[in-house]
């Protein structure tokens, strides 16, 4: 997927900023958007241009082949761009993805 289809401007204003969600506790928080590849899922609930045109993304990292290595964090638009299965298969967005808060994502 390009940049634009990982993240359009429709998409990306409809996120809240960075910090916006840090007095609601974590399962009780929207996920805006959903990536995927493979074992790995990644839940969007807060992003952030940054300086440069990256994107900075607050949400959850899932990883099914090791649930124990699954876990709250940052990562950029860049760095899930950069991640390829094989050598050509990327991460990409779930275009059926209904928002819904953390407690309530099933997978």
């Amino acid at each position: 997927m390009t940049r634009e289809e990982l993240l359009p401007d429709e998409l990306f204003y409809r996120i809240p900023p960075l910090y916006y969600n840090e007095e609601i506790p974590l399962k009780d928080q929207i996920i805006r958007v959903k990536y995927f590849l493979a074992s790995f899922t990644w839940l969007v609930t807060e992003c952030e241009m940054r300086e440069g045109g990256d994107v900075l993304f607050f949400g959850y990292v899932r990883n099914d082949a090791a649930p124990d290595c699954s876990e709250w964090g940052n990562f950029t638009l860049n760095q899930l761009m950069e991640v390829k299965l094989l050598g050509c298969l990327g991460v990409e967005r779930d275009l059926h993805f209904k928002e819904c808060k953390f407690k309530d994502y099933t997978p």
